[in-house]
């Protein structure tokens, strides 16, 4: 068992454009797959892109992905294995163990770890749980940025007639792709970190919602779950469901503002408390912009009162010019207030609800919206 401690930045500056695995085309193959690793935050894609590339630029065998958990233990998040083995032998390399010391003190290591089949200082049973019943040798990488270890590139490789197992040029390239895995693992959890944040802090706001005023946290509640099976049925991406689930939670923080006698009047409302009222889109958005960087959202909360004719406000937007997430706000949002009652007004019953949000369909609501809430009930 060997180790490296050579630098990224060090074996770039050694490596021989123009011969070997150091050609033109493989140099392409290093700057399209960095091109790769900046195009999406989904961590499963961009280890499977690393995996697969790296079997292919450096000719292996298989390449293996292990990222550490938050308890220690390591697990495989990526696995490629070249098409050219059977599909059995693919299944077994599947099927190797994990959690070996090897494999541990590779993440201590400050380079590249080779192990080769006939390693006297390695048991014959430990060999087996590597895999070199099935490879030649292997080269564990560390992943780390800094100090921290983040997990391990695995590569199996095999003996060839035109050279050594992971002689130096290849492991020069092996050592760049494990340095841009590391990188692209470290954004990836700085950005789910972010959005762990984002989610803290939106389930403080609807918590204060709570406390401002106990009706408006259970409409705002059940109001949540209507909307979220609504974008569903509607086919709304991830993202945009996220949003919306975050939107129904926050869409009324801005009434956090308005004083208990205007809130809870039970007569009509007065011109001049009324476009208090009417303000409260817009402090809501500023609110969710103020606590995060959730911009996405806070166009939802400011727009959740538009209507589809173009009626609504704070803006007057109709149609399209509304987006989807706002125009599904409206709709869940007048069945739940129908439904729920306020202090001015009894609640309605569920048909009745239904039966007024299909008549100002195409009005005040958006009729494919209407017609994909209804169906939920039918």
């Amino acid at each position: 068992m060997t180790t490296g401690n050579l630098s990224p930045t060090d074996l770039w500056r050694r490596a021989i454009p123009g011969t070997g695995l150091f050609s033109r085309d493989r140099m392409n193959d290093i700057f399209n797959l960095s091109r790769q690793l900046v195009a999406t935050n989904r961590l499963d894609i961009l280890l499977d892109s690393i995996a697969r590339n790296a079997t292919e630029i450096l000719q292996v065998k298989c390449s293996r992905i292990m990222t550490v958990e938050s308890d220690g233990t390591l697990v495989s998040q990526a696995l490629n294995v070249s098409r050219l083995l059977p599909l059995k032998l693919q299944e077994r390399i599947n099927q190797l163990p994990l959690n070996l010391r090897e494999y541990r003190a590779a993440l201590s290591s400050r380079g590249p770890v080779l192990i080769c089949r006939d390693d006297a200082a390695i048991s014959y049973s430990t060999r087996q749980d590597l895999g070199l019943g099935y490879f030649d040798s292997l080269c564990i990488l560390p992943l780390r940025v800094e100090s921290e270890p983040l997990g391990l590139l695995i590569l199996g490789d095999s003996w060839k007639f035109d050279h050594q197992p992971f002689e130096e040029e290849r492991l020069r390239l092996a050592t760049l792709i494990a340095d841009q895995a590391a990188s692209a693992i470290h954004r990836v959890q700085l950005s789910s970190r972010l959005k762990e944040s984002q989610m803290e802090t939106v389930l403080a706001l609807a918590k204060a919602i709570e406390a401002r005023d106990n009706y408006t946290g259970g409409h705002s509640d059940r109001m949540t779950e209507l909307a979220v099976q609504t974008a569903l049925h509607m086919n709304c991406s991830h993202d945009e469901v996220q949003a919306i689930r975050w939107a129904s939670l926050l869409h009324d923080i801005g009434k956090i503002g308005i004083p208990d006698e205007i809130l809870h009047k039970p007569a009509a409302l007065t011109p001049a408390e009324w476009e208090m009222v009417k303000r409260h889109p817009q402090k809501g958005a500023e609110i969710v912009l103020m606590a995060s960087n959730l911009e996405h959202v806070a166009m939802l909360v400011l727009a959740h009162h538009e209507k589809f004719d173009g009626t609504g406000y704070p803006y007057g937007l109709s149609n399209a010019r509304i987006p989807l997430g706002a125009r599904i706000l409206a709709v869940v949002d007048a069945y739940s207030a129908m439904t729920d009652g306020r202090a001015y007004r009894p609640p309605v019953s569920h048909l009745d609800a239904i039966k007024e949000l299909r008549a100002c369909s195409g009005t005040h609501f958006d009729p494919q919206v209407v017609e994909a809430f209804t169906g939920l009930f039918s």
